[in-house]
């Protein structure tokens, strides 16, 4: 195999990781945000009828949120569907552009890094911190969204670099 077939399977192999990885998240998003809905309908109810609200529904649907937010914009990362001002991008030779791409996804990759090394650590240290309202939740799950979406986001840029074309 020459080089850049060799290229071609790694990022054809890492794509359909990456597919995996999203249709997953896409569920789980799903599932969460159904489930989100679901507590703060019954809590709702509980409340203003029965006078007898769900303690831990804020508690919940707060891990949930946060998830669904984090999660949520890997995905829309990964869709090429976040806000972009891209005057100066398009008006600049493809050469340049490739640059760019260089540039911004080494940043991200960096920053990204960063949060899925101090985000493990800092999840290894909450983990023992439980809810004062759900005896049972760790706080560290709570923290394991942002390593976990790190980690996402770090995996796709790895496949952009494969992508970055200089001509």
């Amino acid at each position: 195999m020459t080089s850049e077939e060799n290229k071609h399977f790694l990022k054809s192999a890492l794509d359909a990781i990456l597919k995996k990885i999203t249709g997953g998240i896409n569920v789980f998003l799903f599932f969460i945000l159904t489930a989100m809905g679901l507590i703060l309908g019954v809590n709702i109810v509980m409340r203003f009828l029965f006078d007898n609200p769900i303690a831990w529904s804020n508690v919940v649907t707060r891990y949930a949120y946060i998830y669904i937010v984090l999660l949520g914009t890997a995905i829309s990362y990964i869709e090429d569907s976040h806000a972009q001002i891209d005057f100066v991008y398009a008006a600049v030779p493809k050469k340049v552009q490739g640059v760019f791409d260089t540039i911004h996804y080494l940043c991200m990759m960096f920053l990204c890094g960063i949060l899925v090394i101090f985000g493990t650590k800092h999840v290894i240290t909450m983990w023992p911190v439980h809810s004062p309202v759900v005896k049972g939740l760790s706080i560290g799950v709570l923290y394991l969204s942002v390593p976990v979406s790190a980690a996402v986001i770090l995996f796709f840029l790895i496949i952009k670099m494969l992508e970055v074309k200089f001509n």
